[in-house]
């Protein structure tokens, strides 16, 4: 397996990760269901997203965790999330930007899941 080297890799990383979670009920519900995510303006935002965080590209801007406050997660959500992220990794690539992706996607999960609480969500 190669590590992350580029958008192409990353495009292929949110597209599967993605996926998999439309095929995840609980995850789904959230995304498709309720916040009625728009997956062909979403995952081409993902990628710039990944790449900034994997690259530093800067393509990026915005304030991800305001726009998931109004949803209904709960804190395994975070879990269910980062799981499905670390699987994604894993089965498609394997080196130091893999590794800083799944470290990134961690402290996102942490971040998001403490933030909800502070906020009284759950």
């Amino acid at each position: 397996m190669k590590d992350i080297r580029n958008d192409d890799d990353i495009r292929l990383l949110v597209e599967t990760f993605y996926g998999r979670v439309q095929n995840n009920e609980r995850l789904n519900y959230i995304f498709s269901d309720v916040a009625d995510v728009d997956w062909d303006h979403h995952l081409p935002r993902m990628v710039d997203f990944w790449s900034n965080l994997i690259f530093q590209t800067g393509r990026y801007k915005g304030k991800p965790f305001r726009k998931h406050m109004p949803l209904p997660l709960e804190e395994n959500d975070f879990h269910l999330w980062y799981g499905l992220f670390v699987e994604t990794v894993d089965d498609h690539f394997e080196g130091p930007k893999a590794e800083h992706a799944k470290e990134m996607a961690s402290k996102i999960a942490a971040s998001f899941s403490l933030r909800m609480k502070m906020e009284g969500k759950y």
